[in-house]
């Protein structure tokens, strides 16, 4: 995303945060009253909030890490609901001076809260500078100091090992989709030092990050590593059925990886951050 826009309107404040890698922070119109109360539509902007200032968070979505893996940090706050299925009337009622969203995720559901005149920050990140970037915006907003988060993203991409591997990242076994460099995942590995088969790729979605890649472009391409995608609805054991997965250089040289989706294809909280930088490091000494 090429632009971080903020626009100030007569009776409320909309912050159109979109992920940018090469937006000048001095370009920021900074915003003229610090947010209170704050509900976030994603689990990542939930942990930046909890871990820049606790009490401005008071509604939350639902999802895997707010609801398991760190269900002792927020069980207390309220949900409005999970993914794109956002109830609007609970975000009312908590009365809130600002909610976080996704862009191109939660659009209408931005469109619907600007129109009831609530303040809203959406933002898109697809790099690490995109991460950064969010961080600050979020914590200039509730008037947070970002450091000790941006300190710990440091630590989190020390002793990267020059390993150069080449590497696919597979989402499903039927149809395979791959991150190219205009991805998330894609930016992990760029920095990393992972040589990503599918960067230069591009494909027709409107999703840019990811690309649809064949049976034939998989076993071209034959790379030295294979990180396959796991989640609730993404079984690994499902690549092994396939005819062509015996034939990979990678996986006759025991050279596969599991990787969550919470982390290498979404940035879901800090911890998930700190567990996917780690995983990366690891593997490239392999």
């Amino acid at each position: 995303m090429k632009k971080l826009l903020i626009y100030t309107l007569p009776l409320f404040l909309t912050i159109n945060l979109s992920a940018c890698t090469n937006n000048p922070q001095s370009q920021i119109t900074q915003p003229t009253q610090k947010s209170q109360r704050v509900v976030t539509l994603t689990p990542l902007a939930a942990d930046i909030i909890y871990n820049l200032d606790k009490t401005k968070l008071i509604g939350i979505s639902n999802s895997r890490y707010t609801d398991t893996v760190a269900k002792s940090k927020f069980s207390n706050l309220p949900r409005v609901g999970k993914n794109t299925a956002i109830n609007i009337e609970k975000i009312v009622a908590l009365k809130p001076d600002l909610v976080v969203g996704a862009e191109g995720f939660h659009d209408k559901i931005i469109t619907k809260l600007q129109e009831l005149k609530i303040p809203t920050l959406v933002g898109n990140i697809s790099s690490w500078q995109d991460l950064e970037d969010s961080t600050k915006q979020i914590a200039q907003q509730i008037g947070a100091d970002p450091k000790p988060i941006l300190d710990k993203y440091q630590s989190y991409t020390i002793n990267i090992p020059n390993n150069g591997k080449t590497v696919l990242v597979l989402l499903r076994a039927q149809p395979t989709s791959s991150p190219n460099k205009n991805s998330w995942a894609g930016n992990l590995l760029e920095k990393f030092k992972y040589k990503n088969l599918a960067a230069e790729l591009q494909g027709k979605s409107r999703i840019k990050g990811y690309i649809t890649i064949s049976q034939e472009k998989i076993l071209e391409a034959n790379p030295e590593k294979l990180f396959i995608i796991e989640s609730a609805n993404l079984n690994p054991n499902d690549f092994k059925q396939l005819p062509y997965w015996s034939k990979l250089k990678a996986v006759q040289n025991n050279q596969v990886y599991v990787f969550h989706h919470d982390g290498l294809i979404t940035p879901t909280s800090i911890d998930t951050l700190e567990d996917v930088t780690k995983q990366l490091r690891e593997v490239g000494t392999k």
